[in-house]
């Protein structure tokens, strides 16, 4: 039993009050069961200006623990339905509280002793402190299933699997990437006739496959210049160079490093169907 008795001085009053705190157990008479759920009331015998009551319930394996300030005598009762009720007097602070016995009926012990003893999910939790008592869990999730669980690592095999996973994937991303990129970029500009200086057009389509570059860092880009049948074919092999150098120096300009952009010149070689679509420079990439 633990039992503290502490006199103070309330200084508007010339009486004695006492700090009081009691604790124990509240068991079964017959069976020796500790019962659980008992409702506790510890008051003062006096009605009036005595101090404060103040009443608990006993908790798991029947343990319980009232404090309060009041003025001594007091009393402190045990009541639980079927059991009965028992009331001890406090005068002292010499009364034994520390095992405290009901007289349950044999009915009310029998439910009260599978109330505190089923467990339906065996989890090791009875029902009545089990948060999920049909399924079984752990004490620190208050009997409910962990919610993380702890697994053994991946074998090697297992992590080399993985790996060359990511890396097939890595692969068929980049080739799908490499395959839209030279749907995007294969294009061409027009030159009019003797010209290779590029248009406004030209220069805006220039500015979108900068940008096609920038994002795909690996990509090359190859320009084939051509020209109409017009003039002598030594001219028009100097002129389709031209125009092919044109561009490449624009999206030098733009800050794509030359290395990755591969000039030529085919003169009158390849013609369309007509001369004005035949002045071009063919843009791709691989």
């Amino acid at each position: 039993m633990k039992f503290k008795l502490l006199s103070l001085l309330i200084f508007f009053t010339l009486n004695a009050y006492s700090q009081v705190e009691l604790e124990g157990v509240v068991k079964d008479k017959k069976t020796n069961t500790p019962i659980e759920d008992v409702r506790i009331q510890l008051k003062p015998i006096s009605s009036k200006g005595a101090g404060y009551w103040t009443g608990t319930m006993t908790k798991q394996n029947g343990l319980y623990k009232v404090s309060t300030t009041m003025k001594l005598p007091a009393q402190i009762s045990y009541e639980k339905e079927g059991c009965g009720k028992k009331t001890i007097r406090i005068r002292t602070g010499d009364e034994d509280v520390a095992v405290v016995v009901l007289n349950c009926s044999d009915e009310a012990i029998a439910a009260i002793i599978k109330e505190q003893t089923t467990d339906t999910d065996g989890d090791g939790l009875v029902d009545k402190h089990d948060k999920c008592p049909k399924e079984a869990g752990v004490p620190e999730n208050e009997g409910c299933p962990a919610e993380e669980v702890e697994k053994a690592g991946p074998s090697l095999e297992e992590i080399a699997a993985a790996e060359k996973a990511k890396v097939d994937a890595l692969k068929a991303s980049k080739a799908k990437a490499d395959s839209a990129l030279g749907a995007k970029i294969k294009s061409s500009i027009k030159f009019t006739l003797n010209s290779y200086v590029v248009s406004s057009s030209g220069n805006n389509l220039l500015r979108e496959i900068r940008d096609l570059l920038v994002s795909n860092p690996s990509a090359k880009i190859y320009l084939h210049g051509h020209a109409s049948t017009d003039g002598s074919s030594e001219y028009n092999q100097v002129l389709s160079e031209n125009r092919a150098s044109a561009v490449k120096k624009i999206l030098v300009d733009l800050g794509i490093d030359s290395s990755r952009i591969k000039s030529m010149g085919h003169g009158e070689d390849n013609p369309l169907e007509s001369n004005s679509s035949s002045r071009r420079v063919e843009i791709s990439m691989q």
